[in-house]
């Protein structure tokens, strides 16, 4: 019996570790996702459309922070095509025994994410709006 508890005690030892590498997995994948959008979109509302790209390399550290569970550094970078910017976050979380035993992607570990916004001007759809409804009401 003390062989077999032995090896169930590991075993149980190694899924608890395991359970709690994951759940920083899926909080990581989750904040980086929602740090790469709010980024983006804050950058996709600025009034002038050649300041977007700009104010989002500006922010996009501040944006991600410390706030990460068990990894490296976060990294980031904007693409614009068109009237659509996109911010992709990218970091790697830390596990103590190789990733060829926990997960079988080649990435293994590696969460990467982009979020989109579409680039729009507050000020001149406000403006607009309120062009049209000045003619209508009269």
């Amino acid at each position: 019996m003390t062989v077999e508890a032995s090896f169930v005690v590991s075993w149980t030892v190694f899924v608890f570790v395991f359970l709690i590498y994951l759940a920083f997995y899926s909080y990581d994948k989750c904040v980086l996702f929602q740090d790469a959008y709010a980024v983006c979109f804050r950058g996709s509302i600025q009034k002038d459309d050649d300041n977007v790209v700009p104010y989002i390399n500006a922010h996009i550290q501040e944006q991600f922070g410390k706030k990460y569970f068990g990894t490296g550094e976060v990294h980031g970078s904007v693409d614009r095509n068109g009237h659509v910017t996109s911010v992709t976050g990218e970091c790697q979380v830390r596990v103590p025994i190789r990733s060829l035993y926990t997960m079988y992607d080649k990435e293994g570990w590696k969460i990467r994410t982009q979020a989109r916004a579409q680039i729009i001007n507050p000020t001149h759809i406000i403006r607009k709006s309120r062009w049209v409804e000045n003619l209508f009401a009269e």
